[in-house]
């Protein structure tokens, strides 16, 4: 099983933007991919959320799957947009990328063929 969370952390690490780094950790299993958003995006939405709820929707998911995914985050950070979790430069941009991906890790829309 990959671990998405780990792969999306490290690609932060490594200088890719909230969006690009949830993206392309969960592109791995994605056959429908595309380009990634762009942060802020959405009226101002957290790109680590945009590129997770592009993956979900890219891997067919429903609305309903949506919104299990955005209850799940704001369960954990408490908001969807960037400037209400960053704050006043308090935001911690790499546990919002880990979390998207670690949540729509275990949706259960990627096959159990995913490569590992």
């Amino acid at each position: 099983m990959i671990d998405h969370e780990t792969i999306a952390r490290n690609n932060h690490r490594s200088g890719m933007n909230c969006a690009m780094a949830v993206y392309d950790a969960l592109s791995i299993d994605n056959p429908n991919k595309k380009n990634p958003p762009r942060p802020r995006d959405n009226g101002g939405m957290c790109g680590a959320v945009l590129a997770a709820e592009q993956t979900i929707r890219e891997m067919g998911g429903t609305e309903e799957d949506i919104a299990e995914f955005e209850k799940r985050f704001i369960e954990k950070h408490k908001y969807l947009k960037c400037g209400e979790l960053r704050g006043f430069l308090s935001g911690k941009c790499n546990d919002y990328v880990g979390t998207a991906a670690a949540i729509v890790g275990t949706m259960g829309i990627f096959s159990d063929d995913s490569i590992s």
